[in-house]
């Protein structure tokens, strides 16, 4: 159920697709009577607190684009953390938290690449994570991000909305709603910028440009309907921006200053021939195209321009080949696709393009495979074209390979690791000198306490091509988190029957203070600070405060430092949160 205390904001925020001095701002308005048109006013700000204003706008939303609001903040600086708010007549939505791009010299980037979070599967620990962790600048999703299928959880609480598998555009906007109410999915997209791709299931299973396994063209209509539709719902509902000039074209690429370029292909549904079964001989046609001749081109061209010190590809299936004596496992992946596979590794090695890294989703397991080219050794990983990373599933069934880790290797000794069980993310770590993917796994996605844990660690040196072994990684400094009514460490008191989800931020504070509270009535709230000893030293009463949440600030700075007690009272109940001044 949505949490009504976020009102009209229920889906939260998100931002993406970054540049250096701008950023793509994300909400979407639910009504409980829907207008035409309606106006919402954004911000963005230095601070928590959104004091140190840098932009500001408004921007429309109507049923034309499913409600959902894009904004581009321009005007920023590179290489910097903002906060950032929508107001729609006096209602706020959560604070969000992003960044721009930097520009020059750079010497550390930390990458979140996550894919497959079937919502029916399990909760989303792994979404949760990767932004309470705090330790990273961008999070890169690899497609899956909704699935097609109907209903059918094993959790009562995980079932699909609609219920039917969907097929037309308001089924598609539904499913996406639905994915994005989830807490910990928002979270995540309130924390972190994404840069997104498509995969299948944002339209049908194993798709490509023509069709798709699940597309059934006699009961469920003409394909291109049904990928128009769930390209139009993507583009509403996620962070991304729009190519007008080619109409759902979301390859693209993003420089991150001198360490590296990121280009987000798409293998889905721009190029792809249809999917052969892996006996027919024809998958060796070089005809055969996996991306179109054009994204081929641009790519390439880009990776000979690019002076970056690595060149990251992010895309949806895996390259690396995997096979069973001698046989392909999954025509889907690059494997049904090889003549074209050779022209690119071709270009790598002959263009002497040795900074290449793959990252990859799609496959519901962990791998991190060296791309071996003509002669590979795999005891010394020489005659390998360029690494790849593969992000386990967030939910999605892991299912296939029901065979032992090790057994995979001896077949295909290009794969230096692999796990078939676990699900999770990977962390991308770059400097000037290395790339490395640190593995987090999370525990039990059918119970929502979790915990989570680094797997595994494989890298690679500047200019080898090949993996070796992790070593230690550090996240560095980032900023606060934007605050959220779901972390609330600081409060300890019972939330009170009509004030809930109290939050102080930041905390210890040196001087402004901001809190976060909904109320679930319109109603009148009384404030109080009291220190050690019990004295009121602030207080403040707030008449005719309509339901909803609330963003409210204190100044501080005047006091001594120590501990303070923050009390809220409503009609009915109250809460409380403890407070830390440092000097």
């Amino acid at each position: 159920m949505p949490d009504s205390t976020l009102a009209p904001f229920y889906h939260g925020v998100a931002s993406g697709d970054p540049l250096p001095t701008s950023v793509l701002l994300w909400t979407r308005v639910t009504l409980d009577v829907p207008l035409d048109t309606l106006q919402l006013h954004w911000i963005i700000a230095k601070d928590t607190a959104l004091t140190q204003i840098v932009n500001s706008g408004t921007a429309g939303a109507g049923p034309y684009r499913d409600y959902t609001v894009k904004v581009d903040a321009t005007q920023l600086q590179p290489n910097s953390w903002y906060y950032y708010q929508f107001d729609y007549q006096g209602h706020k939505s959560i604070i969000g938290r992003t960044r721009t791009l930097p520009q020059g010299h750079v010497e550390h980037l930390r990458f979140a690449v996550m894919s497959c979070a079937d919502y029916q599967n399990g909760y989303y620990h792994a979404y949760r994570d990767m932004a309470q962790r705090n330790t990273v600048d961008i999070a890169l999703h690899l497609g899956d991000y909704i699935y097609e299928y109907a209903a059918g959880s094993a959790l009562s609480d995980r079932n699909h909305v609609p219920a039917n598998e969907i097929i037309t555009l308001s089924d598609y906007r539904l499913r996406h709603s639905l994915y994005k109410l989830d807490p910990d999915l928002r979270f995540m997209q309130q924390q972190l910028p994404m840069i997104a791709v498509w995969d299948d299931h944002e339209t049908a299973n194993n798709s490509w440009t023509g069709g798709a396994e699940n597309h059934q063209p006699a009961t469920e209509g003409p394909w291109e309907a049904r990928k128009a539709a769930g390209k139009e719902a993507y583009l509403e509902w996620m962070p991304i921006r729009e190519n007008v000039s080619a109409e759902g074209q979301i390859y693209r690429k993003f420089d991150f200053g001198d360490l590296a370029e990121l280009f987000m292909l798409d293998t889905r549904l721009e190029g792809r021939n249809t999917q052969l079964a892996a006996s027919d001989p024809a998958t060796t046609d070089t005809s055969r195209t996996i991306i179109s001749a054009e994204q081929y081109n641009w790519l390439t061209g880009g990776l000979k321009a690019s002076t970056a010190k690595w060149n990251i590809l992010g895309q949806q299936v895996m390259v690396a080949p995997l096979t069973a004596f001698g046989n392909i496992l999954n025509p889907d992946q690059w494997d049904g696709y090889p003549a074209q596979r050779k022209r690119l590794f071709d270009f790598l090695v002959n263009d002497s393009i040795s900074n290449a890294v793959v990252l990859t989703g799609d496959i519901h397991t962990a791998w991190a495979n060296d791309l071996p080219y003509t002669n590979y050794i795999a005891s010394t990983g020489a005659n390998s074209a360029a690494v790849e990373f593969v992000a386990t599933s967030i939910t999605s069934a892991n299912g296939g390979l029901a065979v032992p880790p090790a057994f995979v290797q001896t077949l295909n000794p290009h794969v230096k690791f692999v796990d078939l069980q676990q699900h999770g993310y990977f962390i991308l770590d770059l400097t000037p000198e290395r790339a490395q993917a640190d593995y987090v796994f999370v525990s039990d996605i059918s119970k929502k306490p979790y915990t989570s844990s680094i797997g595994a660690s494989w890298g690679t040196q500047r200019g080898t091509r090949h993996l070796d072994a992790g070593t230690a990684t550090t996240g560095g400094m980032y900023p606060p988190l934007a605050p959220n009514s779901s972390i609330t460490s600081s409060v300890h008191a019972s939330f009170g029957q009509d004030i809930v989800n109290l939050s102080l931020f930041p905390n210890p504070f040196l001087e402004q203070v901001v809190l976060q509270f909904a109320t679930r009535k319109a109603g009148s709230v009384y404030l109080h600070l009291n220190d050690t000893n019990g004295k009121i030293v602030w207080q403040e009463r707030i008449s005719d405060l309509p339901a909803g949440l609330h963003h409210l600030q204190f100044n501080g700075a005047h006091l001594p430092r120590g501990i303070y007690t923050m009390t809220i009272e409503g009609e009915k109940g109250a809460s409380t949160g403890r407070l830390l001044k440092v000097e």
